[in-house]
């Protein structure tokens, strides 16, 4: 059984061992990451909380304006059942 070949990813750069007879990758050892600052690490942690406090509060405004829309629906079915109060809802099952 042929030996397996060494190749470098040209996208990630991990060295793949790959099965010369299959083709298939047998083993892949990713590429060894610089080590990084401790300041930049802090920064980038105080960025990504910064954003997730962006996403957040756009989340409670967006339940929010959820909520008005709902009770507006809700007050306009209200008064259309008081305007006619013989008048069933209408049946989603009726239409088929």
């Amino acid at each position: 059984m042929p030996e397996a070949v060494d190749v470098t990813c040209p996208c990630c750069g991990a060295v793949l061992k790959v099965d010369p007879g299959t083709g298939a990758v047998v083993w892949a050892d990713p590429k060894k990451q610089p080590v990084r600052d401790f300041d930049d690490l802090v920064s980038r942690v105080h960025t990504h909380k910064s954003t997730l406090d962006e996403k957040f509060a756009r989340s409670v405004q967006q339940t929010r304006q959820q909520k008005e829309i709902l009770e507006k629906k809700f007050e306009e079915a209200r008064k259309r059942a008081e305007a006619d109060p013989r008048k069933r809802p209408p049946n989603p099952f009726d239409n088929e």
